[in-house]
């Protein structure tokens, strides 16, 4: 099956709406994926040794939740070559890694690649965005060896190439990858006006406001149901070397201060790590961050994006309503796609997955 023929099954079985925007996006994915496919059918076993011919994939971006991920989901479905899918902040934890391993050898991040151009032909990220300097920094190299080496990238994003990293330190430096990006991959700008997240979701109450007696005693209910009322305790938890103070925790559930979690220096790693063990994080006493806490509002967004990329459940008590969480600043954008998530996490189907209707009214 075809990313096309995978996309009007969706269309005829009624799991999407007709979109007239993401008809040419589709048809895009489908001649991608059908120049790979031969790509594949003509290689022969001397042409395995030599470095694969680049296709340039595809760069989409737009708002929160109007299809990207979706559009993403048909193309990959559909590919039976080595394939690698993965949020970008899951790729860059790799490759940080990775450099670690190797760390004094010359030449890492070609190397690096190499390694990756071995293991797959085609690399899809979600969420494509740059806020940290140990990122900026590498990725011209490393995007210069993976297309080398005959990679095709197909990537989602909020925001066109020209803004990655918009205001970023030394900047210039990162520049280089973004003409990459440009080069190797064919940037389109998808227009739509639904959020289809926000479509048919039923609140399930995880998110508390005001932070109150009131929330903190559902935050309690909350956290004795997602963990089968097992002891708890409030000892620290170890992550990257590090303790992190809690309010308490038990089995697979932990519970959080927002100022603790989000509100010291963390890195993407930190929440990874929180995700290898538990699967409900609940965080109380959010409050609304201002426009020039970027550091604050950044570790927010790593926050909830890993969580969810993670299917974790995240409940929260907060001083204010989701849409008073940050209200102007550099980061409003990234911050759309953040409360958009927040949405989707509050619906039963994300909260109760493996449940139906019926069971979830017994909860």
């Amino acid at each position: 099956m075809t990313p096309l023929e995978y996309y009007q099954k969706a269309l005829d079985e009624d799991r999407i709406q007709p979109d007239s925007q993401q008809t040419p996006v589709i048809e895009k994915l489908d001649a991608i994926y059908q120049t790979l496919v031969v790509r594949e059918k003509n290689k022969n076993w001397l042409a395995s040794f030599r470095k694969k011919k680049l296709i340039n994939g595809l760069y989409l971006w737009g708002s929160v939740g109007i299809g990207k991920t979706f559009l993403m989901d048909c193309f990959y479905h559909c590919l039976t070559m080595p394939k690698l899918r993965l949020h970008f902040h899951q790729f860059m934890y790799r490759i940080h890694q990775e450099l670690k391993q190797i760390q004094g050898e010359k030449n890492p991040l070609e190397k690096i690649a190499k390694k990756i151009s071995q293991e797959t032909h085609v690399i899809c990220f979600d969420e494509f965005f740059v806020s940290n300097i140990a990122d900026a920094m590498i990725l011209g190299e490393l995007f210069l060896h993976l297309f080398k080496n005959g990679i095709t990238l197909i990537t989602s994003s909020n925001i066109p190439p020209d803004l990655l990293y918009l205001d970023g330190l030394q900047r210039e430096r990162f520049l280089p990858a973004i003409e990459l990006i440009k080069q190797n991959t064919e940037v389109i700008h998808l227009h739509s006006k639904m959020d289809y997240r926000q479509q048919h979701i039923r609140n399930t109450g995880v998110y508390y406001t005001p932070a109150d007696e009131t929330a903190t005693h559902n935050m309690e209910n909350a956290f004795t149901h997602f963990s089968n009322a097992m002891p708890a305790d409030c000892e620290p938890i170890k992550i990257c070397d590090r303790n992190i103070n809690i309010i308490k925790k038990a089995g697979s559930v932990v519970w959080f201060d927002f100022e603790v979690i989000c509100g010291r220096p963390r890195s993407q790693n930190d929440y990874l790590e929180i995700t290898k063990s538990y699967h409900t994080v609940l965080i109380q006493n959010l409050r609304e961050i201002r426009a020039n806490e970027n550091d604050l509002i950044l570790s927010f967004i790593y926050l909830v994006d890993i969580l969810y990329d993670a299917h974790c459940r995240l409940i929260i008590s907060a001083e204010v309503s989701l849409d008073k969480i940050y209200r102007a600043g550099k980061t409003i954008q990234p911050v759309e796609r953040t409360l958009s998530r927040l949405i989707e996490m509050q619906s039963e189907s994300y909260v109760y997955p493996n449940l139906s209707g019926n069971e979830l009214t017994q909860l």
